[in-house]
């Protein structure tokens, strides 16, 4: 499984329509795609307290699915574990060919930026490695700072990204049915 992460320098910088559209790509191509979404909200929770899966959890489970009949959700209770390695447990049943992380989870992989500014792009690439390019919706504002990366906007040139992503995991294109 390969894992990447689309981070950025703040909020409102493209990270969710870049996520979304490498996600929409890659899948194109053939590729089974998982993503996780990083929040950092502490109290952040997909639980409601009073429904019933919260009563199920609050009784002790270890993990409460629910199960509907277009979509399943687990919540799971990770207070004191790694959570980036928690979701990551999760996803490894589906046999992913790439997992795209939402957000910076703390570990070195390679990594794509995405900014409004190019001042924001040289902010961070001189702490930053594994950057393999900068993700701009406003590629105007970026392109002209000396940056060495590759600057791609999302909506519009998702192919050339999407073909970088590849090149950084040597994958080949997979064969239809295959």
């Amino acid at each position: 499984m390969n894992i990447l992460s689309v981070i950025g320098a703040g909020r409102n910088n493209g990270k969710t329509t870049t996520v979304e559209c490498l996600v929409k790509e890659l899948t194109t191509r053939g590729f089974k795609v998982g993503t996780i979404k990083q929040i950092h909200d502490v109290d952040f929770s997909m639980d409601i307290e009073g429904k019933d899966t919260w009563r199920h959890a609050k009784a002790g489970a270890k993990i409460v699915v629910s199960a509907a009949p277009r979509e399943i959700c687990a919540i799971k209770n990770i207070e004191g574990k790694n959570r980036f390695k928690e979701a990551m447990h999760m996803l490894e049943i589906e046999s992913l060919d790439y997992v795209i992380v939402e957000g910076d989870p703390g570990i070195t992989m390679p990594r794509i930026l995405a900014v409004r500014a190019g001042e924001d792009a040289k902010r961070v690439l001189e702490k930053m490695d594994l950057v393999i390019c900068i993700s701009s919706l406003s590629p105007e504002n970026v392109k002209d700072n000396d940056i060495a990366k590759p600057v791609i906007n999302p909506q519009k040139n998702i192919g050339e990204m999407a073909d970088l992503v590849e090149k950084v995991f040597h994958r080949l294109v997979p064969i239809a049915g295959g």
